[in-house]
């Protein structure tokens, strides 16, 4: 079931539900929100994109995933969409119709799911894509004509994410990569103590990075040093690091810690009633916070 809410009081304004559509259950990508259409994935045995009207939850179009859903986030680019699916293709859509443009399918054939690893990112014309083969792709975004593919030497097993002429992707291998936008040249690598794992961050000059279940570290954008690390008390159960303000939060079980963005020294905690899955804000003053199975909770400030 997806639910729109009203950001202010927190009521029910109306809801979807995604299971008379068929097996799907789950939300784990970033939706795509404009100023028409609130755009996100779903997944199970199978699953869709879905394009609301964000004022009355009406259905403006839906695209059927076969192969287990879309766990991406839903990322856009002047009138496209694009996500990748979990049977590892990259889609790109028309955002107005939901009318498929173009697909590409990686070269991997396993059956294992990363739910949080392969969003694409975009910019200046072009889509870049971390497959489960192990390969870093980028093609045209507006016909899918590949440019170029860079092998990384172990799947790829966080979302890709980009500063300028920086793409930035972490494998498997434990290690996390610079490439260059125009060429794919690795530009420079760094081995990390555990798997890089979900979305990559960057704030201002860093870049965060979940490392297994259990680590979440902060590295300058040239991937020459580690700034901080700090554990959770089991693991972080986030989506993502997500900064705000001069923090970064993060949820570790049915705690939601801020720590301080230039050093990882914990400001303050809020324990919740079920496992912090989500967070987000709608300005710099709101703070929202969904848990895994309990309710979304919004703050006019820190918890």
């Amino acid at each position: 079931m997806i639910r729109g809410l009203n950001k202010k009081t927190g009521e029910v304004r109306w809801s979807y539900d995604i299971g008379k559509d068929g097996e799907q259950r789950q939300f784990h990508g970033d939706p795509l929100v404009t100023d028409k259409l609130l755009v996100l994935g779903t997944d199970g045995k199978i699953g869709h994109v879905y394009a609301f009207e964000p004022a009355t939850g009406t259905v403006r179009w839906k695209y059927l995933v076969n192969d287990r859903g879309v766990a991406s986030d839903i990322v856009r680019l002047g009138q496209s969409v694009y996500f990748v699916t979990l049977g590892n293709e990259l889609v790109c859509l028309d955002l107005e119709t939901g009318k498929r443009i173009w697909s590409m399918h990686s070269g991997y054939a396993g059956g294992d799911d990363c739910l949080t690893c392969s969003s694409p990112a975009a910019a200046d014309g072009k889509v870049y894509f971390g497959g489960m083969d192990g390969l870093a792709y980028a093609f045209d975004a507006q016909t899918g004509k590949p440019l170029w593919k860079q092998d990384l030497g172990g799947k790829v097993t966080t979302s890709a994410v980009i500063r300028g002429h920086d793409l930035y992707l972490g494998t498997a291998k434990r290690h996390l990569y610079r490439l260059n936008t125009e060429t794919g040249k690795v530009e420079n690598d760094l081995a990390t103590e555990a798997m890089p794992y979900g979305r990559l961050v960057i704030d201002d000059d860093f870049l965060l990075v979940f490392l297994g279940d259990e680590v979440l570290a902060s590295f300058d954008l040239d991937l020459t040093k580690l700034r901080w690390s700090v554990e959770a008390s089991k693991e972080w159960t986030s989506a993502r690091p997500y900064p705000w303000k001069d923090v970064v939060l993060a949820g570790n079980r049915r705690e939601l810690i801020a720590l301080r963005s230039t050093d990882g020294t914990r400001v303050w905690s809020q324990q919740f009633p079920e496992t912090v899955r989500g967070i987000g804000t709608s300005s710099t003053d709101v703070l929202y916070v969904g848990t895994l199975k309990g309710p979304v909770f919004g703050y006019a400030s820190k918890p």
